[in-house]
């Protein structure tokens, strides 16, 4: 191995971890890198990202429809406008 990546981990989620990497035989390295291999080799490679901001959900009602950044956007234009006008 030609690189070291340290990451910070809570003790819980670690312990946790390294029984699972334990049962699946491996070392608590070689059961991060397996993760990682996995999670790239499985990667939906697309141009568009998905929306993914946990700070918006059930923010707005989109009338049952499936949130994605445009219709947040739009969301959040039409609310600051509306703010806007108010404020007049």
């Amino acid at each position: 191995m030609s690189r070291v990546l340290t990451v910070r981990i809570e003790p819980d989620l670690l312990s946790r971890a390294e029984a699972r990497a334990a049962r699946l035989g491996l070392d608590r390295a070689g059961y991060v890198r397996e993760l990682i291999r996995h999670d790239l080799e499985n990667a939906a490679d697309t141009s568009q990202r998905q929306f993914a901001s946990e700070d918006l959900v059930g923010k707005y009602q989109l009338g049952g429809q499936s949130a994605t950044n445009e219709k947040a956007r739009g969301q959040l234009r039409k609310s600051a406008s509306s703010r806007r006008e108010t404020h007049r």
